[in-house]
């Protein structure tokens, strides 16, 4: 006997001895047809669920298999050359019965796009990802970047983490629900995009831009920018990205008389660049408690009790020179209180004995939500910019967000409840940028959240050496993201 019918069966053995099933037999009989209508519910739902069950394991023992034929394709970006990725893709989505389109936003860039079918009661949900991967060195990494080592019970190689990983976890859940016929109430799409390290304009802005009518539907986007935080002697913390800082890059640019090495002048290119660095990087930080921060650290403090009091009232906080210089000292928590600037680029001479015409850096600048770039870029002529120094934007928008109350937080709220009931969710603001900031500039709801316990050590290797990923938290994060699809679209 096939479990589904042993729970039919004692499910009707139930019925006939609870009090108000006591009927005579003609009653009895009459009330027989609705009887078995409730229990072949009742059955045919466990059977709904078995399947998925088993779908989900299936999808989930495919993870690390997928995940590293999917490294192994070269997208680094510049130049990018997504298209086998997103070709790759679509051959997989392909394989499991779902239509699949490319759209090659220029040569060689590509984009994938796929829907799975809801009832359409709801609005649709997009799973957003991008392709495109940023350079890895290998004489920084203990294993070749590109050729998916599994190592001590982690998957090794750029993009594992971002963010190749995440199109993995989504792209699973998706044939997993396809698999077990699951309808759900909203439409699941899948978009995986170029270009997100260099700013989105050949991915997810092209694609809007572009094909609107294949996205312009949907209510919420799930994309990077928020894992499962598991730190040693803390709940799990659902990290939820509802606000990004804005990007403000720049060039500051130095020119002077060229000349040979041997005979500098007294203040040539390069000199005068570095001093506008060395002003650049000395300038003092005005700090800055936004709401969001101020809540995601009020709700922090219930698990550091050292510091729980000031984490409650962080903006006064920080007014005491201790506190601050302790809290400022960690770089990812002095980024989510001020604007920064990071020098990453220098371009000088082309040889060690020719003093150059030109010397250039570029800057990579973060800025708060409510600052604007043209203002802060006003600032920065004013403090380090000169007859023979200029600065030159090269890419900025605004910083969004997207509401902290609505029925994807509160499906978040409840996967981390069924994960762990002191699991704790914390909607955050990211110090980067993704991509959810040209869904939310149309009224599309983007949240960062990728159901992946991550440890520090990991999350640390994002664009750095040796990224890696757990392979049970990445098999894990497959069942997981079906699980909240299932809470947002059930």
């Amino acid at each position: 006997m096939s479990s589904i019918n042993r729970l039919a069966l004692s499910l009707f053995s139930c019925l006939l001895v609870l009090p108000g099933a006591l009927l005579s037999a003609p009653a009895m009989a009459q009330g027989a047809p609705a009887v078995r209508t409730g229990i072949e519910e009742v059955a045919a739902k466990a059977g709904v669920q078995a399947l998925r069950r088993a779908a989900t394991a299936r999808a989930s023992s495919r993870a690390v298999e997928l995940l590293s034929r999917y490294v192994r394709i070269d997208t680094v970006n510049p130049p990018g050359n997504e298209l086998r990725g997103a070709q790759f893709l679509a051959s997989v989505l392909e394989e499991s019965g779902i239509n699949a389109r490319v759209f090659e936003s220029r040569p060689g860039r590509g984009n994938v796009y796929a829907r799975l079918r809801g009832d359409g009661s709801r609005r649709p949900v997009i799973l957003l990802s991008h392709i495109d991967v940023v350079p890895a060195d290998p004489e920084q990494w203990s294993v070749p970047p590109f050729e998916a080592v599994v190592k001590d019970g982690s998957l090794y190689g750029r993009g594992v983490l971002d963010c190749k990983g995440v199109t993995t976890i989504q792209l699973l859940a998706m044939l997993a629900l396809k698999e077990s016929g699951t309808t759900l109430s909203r439409d699941i799409i899948f978009l995986a995009t170029a270009d997100e390290e260099t700013g989105g304009r050949w991915g997810a802005a092209w694609m809007l831009d572009n094909h609107y009518d294949l996205l312009g539907d949907a209510e919420f986007v799930l994309n990077e920018g928020g894992f499962i935080n598991r730190d040693p002697g803390k709940p799990l913390v659902f990290k939820l990205g509802v606000a990004e800082k804005s990007p403000c890059w720049f060039r500051v640019i130095a020119t002077g008389e060229p000349g040979h090495g041997s005979r500098p002048a007294a203040e040539t290119a390069v000199t005068r660049l570095v001093d506008a660095l060395a002003k650049l990087t000395a300038r003092e930080k005005k700090i800055e408690v936004g709401p969001v921060v101020a809540g995601y650290y009020a709700a922090y403090a219930a698990l550091d009790e050292e510091h729980a009091r000031q984490y409650r009232q962080l903006e006064r906080s920080l007014e005491s020179v201790e506190f601050r210089d302790w809290f400022m000292a960690d770089p990812a928590a002095a980024a989510l209180v001020t604007d920064t600037v990071a020098p990453t680029m220098l371009e000088g001479s082309v040889k060690t004995n020719i003093i150059p015409a030109t010397a250039t850096a570029q800057v990579d600048s973060r800025l708060l939500p409510g600052h604007d770039c043209v203002s802060f870029l006003s600032e920065i002529r004013q403090a380090v910019g000169g007859p023979n120094v200029r600065i030159e934007p090269i890419l900025s928008f605004a910083s969004t967000q997207s509401p902290m109350n609505n029925e994807l937080t509160e499906a978040v709220e409840r996967v981390a409840a069924a994960m762990d009931e002191r699991s704790i969710v914390l909607p955050a603001l990211l110090g980067g940028f993704t991509d959810s900031h040209y869904f939310r500039e149309k009224g599309i709801h983007a949240y960062g959240m990728v159901p992946l316990e991550t440890s520090p050590e990991e999350r640390a290797t994002l664009h750095g050496p040796d990224e890696r990923v757990s392979v049970s938290s990445l098999q894990d994060a497959v069942g997981r993201m079906v699980d909240l699809l299932l809470e947002l679209g059930g």
